[in-house]
Order: structure tokens, then sequence, then C-alpha cells
């Protein structure tokens, strides 16, 4: 899939300030070109971020502003594809959150048609609707939506088949009937968030529960559960501590055997962040040892398209997950697409939990053909419903 944009010249680059979905005050860029077309980009962000993404770089919006200002992106007509280079050698003094926003601000100021925009390339065509990761249980310390306690970030159910419309009913009455029982169970506090508890101190009783949930449903054949373990932050000095539940600390081989054996016991099918991100040995002997779990790699690669494919080369996951604002920039984006494909990764992309309004995770999913997408519980995560309305009108999908 090759960017295929006609040239543009930035006529101006400004910035304001505006709000996320967690009410904090984040960039949005905005460029102008000489066509008079503008755009705006803004990044979403992530509450729990790998070792490779920007915590801050301490550089003033007016220092990036300045440098645009002086450089060759006001002087000659652009691609994408140059706009992307020339904030590419900026990243880390730029900040990979300033730099996607930066990078979408002019790929929506381009506004150019799809059919022009991307190559005739079979790869690059619409292949329908992704199968979406239905997130239904959240857990860690970043719990809001159907919280419980659990040492894990995220409990999703996966289907395995291919109708949306009934996905989104099914969603519908799975999110019903947790929300119906999570209420007859206790609550504690975990980092000031009120979260549901079950009986014990315990991550299999979040498995169980949704177990119960799909069985009382007659979903219990339909659906893959998924896990995003985010076992980053996790690791501890000498292992990896369940601090939210029974205080217990595994070594990379103990953790390496309590995943398989949670696997077997409870037929998981999809496995995010099993291990953090340095740790080579216990993603790749995880991985070796799967046949019918999907390992996958998020903190592991954060979106780049090197690290995927020295991870596929090494066997360390069967699969990863891509979200814009680690890539960068729109051409990242979709270099990343293109490695996983072409190392035989399954491609999930995935929003951050502190949202904007942009809905190019959709756009991005369905041109680059990618088969599954996250998506946030829908009655409580309107940014979702968003992204999933995108989905509707780009595929033509009839799903009302």
């Amino acid at each position: 899939m090759q960017l295929n944009s006609l040239p543009q010249q930035v006529l101006s680059v400004s910035c304001r300030r505006i709000l996320n979905s967690h009410v904090r005050f984040t960039n949005e860029f905005t460029v102008e070109l000489r066509n008079g077309s503008v755009g705006i980009g803004a990044p979403s962000e992530g509450e729990t971020i790998s070792v490779y993404e920007d915590r801050s770089t301490g550089l003033h919006t007016d220092d990036i502003l300045d440098e645009i200002r002086h450089s060759r992106l006001t002087e000659e007509p652009s691609t994408q594809a140059d706009f992307d280079r020339f904030l590419q050698n900026r990243m880390e003094k730029f900040g990979r959150n300033n730099c996607w926003a930066l990078s979408l601000a002019f790929f929506n100021a381009s506004n150019v048609p799809f059919n022009r925009f991307w190559s005739a390339h079979t790869e690059a065509a619409v292949e329908g609707f992704p199968r979406l990761c239905l997130n239904v249980l959240n857990g860690g310390r970043h719990a809001y939506t159907n919280p419980v306690l659990s040492d894990f970030s995220e409990y999703l159910l996966v289907p395995k088949f291919d109708n949306a419309q009934k996905v989104l009913v099914d969603h519908a009455n799975i999110q019903q009937e947790i929300g119906q029982n999570l209420a007859q169970h206790e609550k504690t506090t975990v980092n000031q968030n009120p979260v549901h508890r079950f009986r014990s101190a315990d991550n299999s009783e979040c498995i169980t529960f949704l177990q119960e949930v799909l069985d009382r449903l007659g979903l219990t054949h339909k659906y893959d559960l998924m896990i995003d373990a985010s076992a980053g932050d996790l690791k501890v000095e000498g292992g990896y501590k369940f601090s939210l539940t029974d205080g217990s600390v595994r070594s990379t081989d103990r953790l390496q055997e309590y995943w398989s054996q949670l696997i077997e016991e409870y037929d998981i099918g999809f496995l995010e962040d099993p291990f953090a991100e340095h740790d080579y040995e216990g993603w790749r002997t995880l991985a070796n040892g799967q046949s019918k779990c999907k390992i996958i790699g998020d903190n592991l690669y954060s979106s780049d398209p090197g690290r995927i494919e020295q991870g596929a080369r090494n066997g360390y996951t069967h699969g990863t997950i891509i979200k814009p604002n680690q890539a960068g920039t729109v051409s990242a984006v979709l270099r990343a697409m293109e490695t996983s494909k072409r190392c035989g990764q399954l491609a999930i992309t995935s929003h951050r939990s502190i949202s904007t309004e942009s809905t190019v995770l959709a756009l991005l999913t369905v041109l680059g053909g990618v088969g599954y997408m996250k998506i946030g519980p829908l009655y409580t995560d309107y940014s979702s419903v968003m992204r999933l309305n995108e989905l509707i009108r780009l595929t033509g999908v009839n799903i009302g």
C-alpha cells in the first residue's frame, strides 16, 4: 500500500490547546494549505504506555512552529510522505504525540478523495467491516468502565464470525448482563476509583464471570476471550508482581507457566502484552508454545515497523496492536500495517483511552485492510460510537 497524495504547499501551521476525554489540555495543530484547505489534528493518549512512548519532550510548541515555518515545508509543495519524513527526522525533538497531531492535520488538510490518495494496489482496497474486539471489563490501575479488581488492564470479547450487526446486538446484550451482575458484587478502591470485586482476589474470577455471562446469553462458542495484561506495568525487581490481587511475584518462567495454564484452562484466544517490553525470552517461549492462543504485541512494538519485523522474525508474537500516536505519522501507521501483513502478523488497530474527536482510526483500519479493531464499551464510550459510525459510512455495510 503506497501513499499517493498530490503535493501540497503549507501556508501556515498554528496550535491551540483543547480538552481531551479526560478533561486535560492537549495540543491541537491546524495546517492551512496555499489552496485554502485547512486540517486539524490532536493526539489521543494512553494511560498505560510503553517504554518507547513520550512522557514529555520539554519543547514548547512555539519552537516546533518556528522550525516548521523556517523549513522547506513552507517553501515548496510536499506530499504526505514528504511531510511525514520531515516529522520522522524530528520525532525525538518534537515528541511522538505532537508529530502525530501535525501529520494528521496535514492529512486532513489534503482532503484528497480516497481513489486518488491511495494507490490502486489490491492491498489498499477496502476489505469490509473489521471484527470488533469488544472491551467489556477493565482492570489495572485505570479502570473506569465496568471496573473490576484485576491486575490486567482489559478483558475483551472477539467474535469468531463476520456479521457486524449480530456483534453489535450481542454487545448490547453482553453489556446489559454485565452491568446487572456487577451491581450485585462488592466494591473496593483502586487508585481512588471504585471497582467491583469477586469472591476472591484472583484474576481468573474475571474470566469465570465473563464465561458465565456468555453462557447465560447462549454465546459461549461464538466469542474468543482476549486479555490485555499490560505486563510492563507489573514488572518489578525480580519478576512480575500481582499487586492488586494476591501480591505474588512471579519470575519470567513462572509467569510463562501461569499464562500457559490460564490459556489451557479457560481457552483464551488472544493474549496481549503478557511480558514487559524487553523480556524477549518470555515472549519467544510463550509464543512458540501456543497454537490456539494468539500472542499479541502492543507495548513490545509500539507500532514501530522495524520492531514488528524483528519480533516476527524472532518468533515473539503472532500479532500486533497498531496505535496511530505510537507510530507518530500517517505514513508510519501504514508501514506498520504493511509490515504486519508481510511478516504474517495479525494486525489489530486500537485507539487510546484518552480520546479526541478524531475518527481517523476507522479510516486507516478500513483502507489498510486490517481485519480487527478494538472498540470500547459503546454505552459509556461515545468516542467508540463515533468510530463505529465512521466504519459504517466507509464500508457501506448495512447493519441497522
